[in-house]
C-alpha cells in the first residue's frame, strides 16, 4: 500500500474517525520522544529568536499569526 493509497483510505473514513486516528498517531510519535529537527531548521529558529530579542516590537502574537494562517 502506498502513502497515497493509505491517505485515500483514511479520507474515506468519517471525519470523527479520521481525527481519532490522527490523534492516536501523534500521541504514539510524541511518546517516542521529540522528532528530529534538521540543522537548517534549528538555524532558522535561532535566527528568528535573535531577531525577536533584538526588536520584540516586530514580533506577532500567536493570535495574529493564527488569523493569518487559518482565518480564525
Amino acid at each position: 500500500m502506498t502513502q497515497n493509497d493509505l491517505l485515500a483510505a483514511i479520507e474515506a473514513l468519517p471525519k470523527e474517525l479520521q481525527f481519532a486516528l490522527a490523534t492516536s498517531v501523534i500521541d504514539r510519535l510524541a511518546a517516542e520522544g521529540p522528532l528530529p529537527v534538521s540543522e537548517q531548521l534549528k538555524t532558522e529558529f535561532l535566527l528568528r529568536e535573535q531577531a525577536f530579542f533584538a526588536d520584540p516590537s516586530k514580533g506577532e502574537s500567536w493570535d495574529v499569526v493564527r488569523e493569518e494562517l487559518f482565518g480564525k
